[in-house]
């Protein structure tokens, strides 16, 4: 008994002092700033408030907040939707949250366009697993969907569209100047004499951010990569909603499968920086590797699968330190919103644009789109999620290194079931910050799983069967 409250101690006190000497953001009042323009809500103008570059989820969200809030928006896209994007394509809290306020989530689910996640779980290093139930303990809004981007992306720019933006497709940018003197941008169209002026301007041109990177703003590659293959539905044996499988040699990076509507399937290698052996270039070895040799991927998938040929796409990942200029900012993928721990970025995309939407808002309204101003878009969203960034690059690391305490963490999700499981999603979700991992409930659990198995190997014990949570899963 004495040493669990010894970890109790510990833990309460380790978390108290991390929250409290953690930095936190400095927030402005954007109202104290003088008035540089008049602010021309409803008024008729040969230009516009903002101009979007990209009507990704974060671009097309900012599009409808901005819209409803009776301001002039222009969404640029380089190609035709439906277009087609290649990631996880799973949704978050936080973003089916953002889904449900647009009235898109409902029409995803009505037309059979997006599936709920609630039978899911891992697989860790070792191969202890753990499959249950999250619906039931997160109430009404579910941990995650799944949705393929090629859906997602159309009916959130269509849901700015409705709001008052106005989407302009097939229309790449080749170039964004801005004048001083008028305080607007010229932006131009690719093999085009078609140029639009703005107020303001939006970098939501993705993770390789052409326009972002031509401005000054961000100035490294994308550090992290993704692959996408559908399986096609009643060919494979899985039978859950979203199972992550952690590789010991693939750490940080991770396999997942993930059930869309119809019974297909996404099977997705995310390569996340930190492992020294693992590089982008060896996205299409773990592919196929993981997806022949692996025997728990090799379990699901069967031996009659249909698998579309692999697809990659590129994660810029853990948040760019400038995201910010005199009336330009940079959101979504393209400021590179993606976790660290788990390369998830659709949720804190589109959060992303809820926050810069507001903000910009509050500019016009006192007419000064000043770095000094802009700043604060930064300093919300590092305290709304960028700053669990910091966290999640920090746990890959430990992971990389200790890939056992995986095996624990699973052993304790294992052990107690699916509220745990419900409470350990939120974290790796983002919806709750990754501090939350040092409160006693999870380190004294985990610590407990850790002990147990380190005497399981001290002794050459083996470890229990793979275990699903007790409710059965209804179909």
């Amino acid at each position: 008994m004495e040493v669990w409250v010894v970890l109790a101690i510990v833990s309460v006190v380790a978390a108290a002092v991390v929250y409290f000497l953690w930095p936190k953001a400095k927030h402005v009042n954007i109202k104290t700033f003088p008035r540089k323009f008049p602010d021309e809500k409803g008024i008729e103008t040969s230009y516009y408030d903002v101009i979007v570059v990209g009507a990704g989820p974060s671009g097309s969200t900012l599009g409808y907040y901005l819209g409803n809030l009776g301001r002039k928006v222009l969404l640029l896209e380089k190609k035709k939707f439906p277009r087609d994007k290649y990631c996880g394509d799973a949704v978050c809290k936080t973003g089916i949250e953002i889904l449900h306020e647009m009235g898109v989530y409902e029409e995803l689910i009505r037309d059979n366009k997006a599936h709920i996640a609630d039978w899911g779980g891992m697989v860790s290093p070792s191969g202890l697993s753990y499959i249950g139930r999250s619906h039931e303990e997160l109430g009404k809004i579910p941990g995650a969907l799944a949705c393929k981007r090629i859906l997602l992306d159309e009916a959130i720019a269509r849901a700015a569209q409705r709001a008052g933006a106005n989407l302009v497709e097939e229309s790449p940018v080749q170039d964004a100047k801005f004048d001083k003197s008028t305080g607007l941008w010229t932006v131009t169209i690719e093999d085009s004499e078609t140029t639009y002026q703005g107020r303001v301007l939006v970098c939501a041109d993705g993770a390789t951010s052409k326009l972002a990177i031509q401005l000054g703003l961000v100035k490294q590659a994308p550090q992290g990569s993704c692959s996408r293959a559908y399986v096609e539905g009643g060919t494979h044996k899985f039978n859950a909603d979203g199972v992550l499988f952690y590789h010991k040699s693939l750490l940080p990076g991770y396999a997942v499968l993930f059930r869309h509507p119809n019974d297909v399937l996404n099977y997705c290698i995310y390569l996340i920086p930190g492992n020294p052996l693992v590089t982008n270039d060896d996205l299409a070895y773990w592919h196929e590797h993981l997806k022949k040799n692996d025997p728990n991927i090799s379990k699901a998938l069967g031996k009659n699968f249909k698998i579309e040929r692999m697809r990659a796409g590129s994660l810029r990942i853990g948040g760019e330190p400038l995201t910010y200029g005199d009336h330009v900012l940079v959101i979504g993928d393209a400021a590179g919103m993606t976790d660290p721990m788990t390369g998830e970025g659709i949720h804190t995309a589109m959060d992303s644009g809820r926050i810069a939407a507001h903000l910009l808002d509050e500019a016009f309204a006192v007419g000064n789109f000043d770095s000094a101003v802009m700043a604060e878009y930064q300093n919300r969203w590092m305290e709304n999620f960028g700053s669990d960034f910091s966290w999640s690059m920090k746990i890959c690391q430990i992971t990389y290194r200790y890939p056992i305490l995986l095996d624990a963490a699973t052993a304790a999700v294992a052990r107690k079931g699916d509220r745990f499981l419900a409470r350990w999603a939120d974290i790796m979700t983002g919806r709750v910050p990754k501090v939350h991992l040092l409160r006693p409930e999870f380190v004294i659990v985990i610590t407990f799983e850790l002990i147990v198995l380190l005497l399981k190997r001290l002794f050459g014990m083996k470890s229990p069967e793979p275990k699903e949570s007790s409710r059965e899963k209804t179909e």
